[in-house]
Parts: structure tokens; C-alpha cells; sequence
């Protein structure tokens, strides 16, 4: 897959995206490999288990979080556009406490699992008619073969290339785009501060992951 190519020619082990849940004390690194992996799982879910084509829409009604990231990675692979918050899409992919929101289209549930468990996975239960998202995506490939456009290819930025941004991340699709998909585009990383956080613990992990722009 070409999403990423330039990140997996560069280093594909190197931390693309760093997630801290201030609220679970949790952190996760995503290398350019690991995150084209799950990139390349969700455009095959949305390919062949939605049914879903470039005239597509989801939209994404979830917290910040690393599943929400690939979600929108995925889609951009598959080149299914996205939406943020309640605005209508052909399938959702929202948290389980926000499902009964929700009552058209198909309705993919995600965890705040720091591991992608799934709803049943982690002692939950799945209404009737709606997909669980953790064990249904890893059921699919990791790699993706129909055409990509390189992320290098889709954004213009006046981020400086290789950079590595800190932010306290989005809340909607154009601030995902500056804070998540222009730092991967210019060959950098985006490390991403959800919940509650101080101005001393924003500082003492920007020294820490040696950040270069906060956002």
C-alpha cells in the first residue's frame, strides 16, 4: 500500500504516533508499519464487510484515541471520505455508550481498550445488529492492494519536515488533519495528549518525546 510508503521507505519502525490517555495513565507507540497495518485492516473491512465505495461516507464518533486515528487512515486508504461527531454517514464508528445515538446506517462499536479489544472482549455486551469493531477488523489482511495515493501526495503543510508535533488533539476533521495526517505527510510524527492534562505534564512530555512543534 502507497499510504505510507514514504514513512516505510524512511524507517518503518520509528514512533509515527504517540498516544497518551491521561485518563487511563496508558501510552502507545505506532510505528509507519504498524500503523499501515491497521490501515490496510480497516480499508478491507470497509471494502468487503461494509460494502462501502469511494462515494462512501463514515463518520467517527469517538473519543480521541489511537483506533480512531487508523479509522480515519483506513479510510483514506480505501478513499472513503469521513465526518466527525453526529453528522450522518453511511456507517458509523462510535463508542458503545454513544450507540443508542445512532440509528441509521451500519454501527461499528470501538473501545477505549489501549489494546483494541473488542466489547464482548472486554466484558461488554453487542446490541443486536451492530459490529464490534476490535475482533471483526482483525479479522481482515494487513495488506491492502487496490491503488493509494501516498499521504506525501494529499496535503500541502507548512509544517516543518520530520517533525515532531504535540497536541492535546481534535475535535473535528480539519484539526485532525492538521495535528494527525500533515505531520505523517511532511515525514514526521504527531504525539497526541487525550484527557485532562496540566501545563507541567504537557511540558514534561514534550521533553520526553522530544517534540519539536506543539499545536
Amino acid at each position: 500500500m502507497e499510504l505510507l510508503s514514504h514513512l516505510l521507505n524512511a524507517d518503518p519502525a520509528a514512533p509515527r504516533l504517540t498516544v497518551y490517555n491521561e485518563n487511563t495513565g496508558a501510552r502507545l507507540d505506532f510505528s509507519a508499519q504498524t500503523l499501515d497495518n491497521w490501515a490496510a485492516k480497516v480499508g478491507n473491512m470497509l471494502l468487503e464487510e461494509l460494502d462501502l465505495d469511494e462515494d462512501s461516507t463514515i463518520t467517527i464518533d469517538l473519543p480521541i484515541s489511537w483506533q480512531a486515528a487508523v479509522i480515519v487512515l483506513g479510510a483514506l486508504a480505501a478513499g472513503v471520505d469521513t465526518r466527525f461527531g453526529e453528522e450522518l454517514g453511511d456507517a458509523v464508528f462510535t463508542a458503545p455508550e454513544r450507540a443508542e445515538a445512532h440509528e441509521e446506517g451500519d454501527i461499528v462499536l470501538v473501545t477505549d481498550d489501549p489494546f483494541g479489544r473488542g466489547v464482548v472482549e472486554s466484558g461488554g455486551e453487542l446490541p443486536r445488529g451492530m459490529i464490534d469493531f476490535g475482533p471483526s477488523v482483525r479479522f481482515y489482511g494487513d495488506q491492502f492492494f487496490p491503488p493509494t495515493t501516498p499521504l506525501s501526495e494529499q496535503f500541502d503543510s507548512d509544517i516543518e519536515s520530520g517533525a515532531r508535533v504535540l497536541s492535546t488533539g481534535w475535535s473535528d476533521k480539519e484539526s485532525f488533519r492538521r495535528l494527525v495526517l500533515e505531520p505523517l505527510a511532511v515525514g514526521g510524527s504527531a504525539v497526541v495528549v487525550a484527557g485532562m492534562a496540566t501545563a507541567e505534564r504537557l511540558d514534561q512530555i514534550a521533553a520526553a518525546e522530544k517534540v519539536t512543534h506543539r499545536l
